[in-house]
């Protein structure tokens, strides 16, 4: 099994591939498209996932759906909530984006389909298991949606100030659990890690039974928000992914640097922390504390054999 990440500014776009079987995580902004397109001129792409409405997971969509020349024809699409894919309004996050990407994929053929917990999918020697979110959160998401438009007519629109409860667009991050062969990785997308952890447990993880895993890509580009003691307990792993270039929101921050560094000190190991940038120095910059336990690899492909 093979993981792919693409070069998504601070964003996120990842292949995963087994045989001739490829899938992609999100699509990262507009610019990433260009990866996309270049990784189907030479392999098909079975599924594709988009894990919530955030323009810097989708973005690539846009220009893959409205290529003339592109195929989505063998792809299967999904994403948490199929009425949430998000219109170019700028990359400000919000409700406004809200239905043109479903129909630019309609215009194709195709549709996305709705992921929520419990639910598995094979593709090839790809299995994904769904583990977030429930449909509590999913409704949650639905009401803050409802309350943020309104119909001019028979046109929808978006309040030009619009809220959202509790950060309810990442807490509603698919989590996927992809496994091939015995081999494991985690996907969190922008997931709360509150919600993770709850996911792990649902499945019995615990300290004694931890999810043993072979790659976990961190949550929301290492932000402080979205990884916890807690849910490190749960987790035994010893590589993890961060994707982001750093810049706009100075990611990842010192808070989840320094539970990885303390999580491995705790298991007297080393942990890898891959990265799709060069951004090692930047990191070092902002931890006032040391990181004898982690180990920087600028390194889009990892292989599992």
């Amino acid at each position: 099994m093979e993981f792919h990440a693409l070069n998504a500014l601070q964003g996120d776009a990842f292949i995963i591939k087994e045989g001739n079987t490829s899938i992609l995580v999100d699509a990262g902004m507009p610019s990433t498209y260009g990866q996309i397109e270049q990784w189907s001129e030479e392999h098909s792409l079975s599924a594709a996932f988009v894990t919530h409405v955030d323009y810097d997971h989708l973005g690539g969509m846009f220009n893959w759906f409205t290529d003339p020349d592109s195929d989505v024809s063998s792809c299967d699409f999904y994403m948490n909530h199929p009425e949430f894919p998000s219109e170019y309004q700028g990359e400000n996050v919000g409700f406004k984006h809200g239905h043109s990407l479903k129909e630019l994929l309609a215009v194709k053929g195709q549709f996305f389909q709705q992921l929520t917990t419990g639910q598995q999918l094979t593709y090839g020697g790809l299995n994904i298991l769904t583990l977030a979110p429930d449909e509590n959160v999913i409704e949650a998401l639905y009401q803050n949606w409802e309350r943020n438009i309104f119909f001019d007519g028979e046109v929808l629109k978006y309040k030009k100030q619009q809220t959202q409860s509790g950060d309810i667009i990442n807490k509603s991050s698919l989590i996927l659990l992809i496994s091939c062969n015995n081999k494991k990785l985690l996907m969190l997308g922008d997931s709360h890690s509150g919600c993770a952890l709850l996911s792990l447990q649902k499945e019995n993880y615990s300290i004694h039974n931890p999810l043993v895993l072979d790659l976990v890509k961190l949550s929301h580009h290492g932000s402080k928000h979205n990884t916890s003691a807690e849910l490190l307990s749960l987790i035994e792993c010893s590589n993890y992914f961060i994707s982001t270039n750093g810049g706009r929101y100075d990611h990842p921050d010192a808070e989840t640097i320094f539970l990885l560094q303390h999580r491995a000190v705790e298991l007297n190991t080393l942990f890898r922390v891959y990265l799709n940038y060069d951004i090692e120095s930047e990191i070092r910059h902002r931890c006032d504390f040391p990181l004898d336990n982690l180990i920087f690899i600028e390194q889009c492909t990892v292989v599992f054999i």
